[in-house]
């Protein structure tokens, strides 16, 4: 049985985040690295507050900004949590 080309992709792209995760938490177990992780979690990309007016509907660009947000966000949080299961 062949694999659905939707399906390997998402395998793929399960693996590089998992890659990811691990990595970033082998950094973040450096204090000034941890530091600026945490930074870049709070931290947006996001146009907020108006900065540019994205109208009463946002476009796709302004939604796959925010899925990218959501995911980094995601990312860090699971390393630090990994990171905080090793110590």
């Amino acid at each position: 049985m062949a694999i659905d080309g939707t399906v390997h992709l998402e395998g793929r792209i399960n693996a590089h985040r998992r890659l990811l995760v691990e990595l970033i938490s082998a950094i973040a177990a450096m204090p000034e690295a941890r530091d600026a992780l945490v930074a870049m979690a709070r931290d947006s990309e996001t146009v907020r507050d108006h900065e540019e007016d994205p109208g009463i509907e946002p476009d796709a660009t302004f939604a796959a900004q925010q899925i990218a947000d959501d995911e980094i966000r995601a990312i860090l949080k699971a390393a630090m949590a990994r990171l905080e299961t090793r110590s």
